[in-house]
């Protein structure tokens, strides 16, 4: 069968909202107030090509004779990362950390990382944060959607069956089911699932993750299980929908599986149009 989902968590890869931290740097000593108010105020209206044209122009009239000089490099490495010049705004912001290894130039340097795809220079920079702030649920969070994007899914269930312990709940334990799948233990996965239908019935994404693994593994009957639970629950849920069309069809029940997919691409599931080319009306 085509495979149509590899399922790492949607939403999993969590990004915490831009805060206080990323407020302009301010240096103590001001080497030129009227350019450098300038290009703050452009940036502050998220005018990024703006304020970077000034940033450039200051940091070649300053002198750097001291680290708060530094700040500048901050400023700019934020408008190039606005602007999604990320291998730039990483290097202003490694010259930035290099004199003032603060807070907020690690988590801008998160923002950067995550955008450029670098998970071992993501995990370096979580790890310090949760060395000073172990229990962050937050911080365990990122730093489990980095691991299981990194396949490091030993290292990813640890982080949250510790955050398990300061969040109970079905999203966080799903997570931990697709660490099972990952790691090649559907059995050991599905029975996370059904755990987390137990005791919240209401969390659809646990009906969409077992439903999509089980055809993933071409266990069509399986499948149909999870989906048709999950149908009770949400019954106009068009991805519930288009799964037991592909279950239905796979197993070789064409007329009833064309008939969901039918339903699915009518809700606006537009990957169900390739699954009736195939199965419902043919190649031509």
């Amino acid at each position: 069968m085509p495979k149509h989902f590899r399922a790492y968590p949607i939403g999993l890869i969590v990004i915490l909202a831009m805060s206080s931290f990323f407020a302009p740097a301010q240096p103590k000593a001001d080497k030129g107030p009227s350019l450098k108010v300038q290009a703050d105020t452009l940036m502050a209206r998220e005018d990024y090509a703006g304020a970077l044209v000034l940033y450039d122009k200051i940091i070649q009239t300053t002198k750097f004779k001291a680290p708060e000089d530094y700040a500048v490099f901050y400023s700019r490495a934020y408008c190039r990362y606005g602007l999604a010049q990320y291998a730039d705004a990483l290097k202003d912001v490694n010259q930035y950390l290099e004199k003032i290894p603060d807070e907020q130039g690690r988590l801008l340097r998160l923002y950067i990382n995550q955008e450029l795809g670098d998970t071992a220079a993501q995990l370096e920079d979580l790890n310090t944060f949760l060395t000073a702030n172990p229990a962050s649920t937050q911080l365990l969070r990122w730093r489990a959607s980095v691991l299981m994007q990194a396949d490091r899914y030993a290292a990813a269930k640890k982080d949250l069956r510790q955050l398990l312990v300061y969040e109970p709940g079905p999203e966080v334990k799903s997570y931990l089911g697709l660490c099972y799948f990952y790691e090649d233990n559907l059995d050991s996965a599905l029975v996370i699932f059904d755990e987390v239908i137990a005791s919240d019935p209401a969390f659809i994404q646990t009906y969409l993750y077992a439903g999509s693994l089980c055809l993933d593994e071409e266990q069509f009957d399986a499948a149909l299980f999870y989906i048709d639970k999950g149908l009770k629950q949400e019954p106009t849920n068009r991805t519930l929908i288009f799964y037991k069309g592909i279950a239905l069809v796979e197993k070789d029940n064409t007329t009833e599986g064309c008939r969901w997919l039918t339903k699915a691409f009518e809700a606006g599931e537009d990957d169900a149009a390739a699954y009736l080319k195939q199965y419902c009306y043919g190649d031509d």
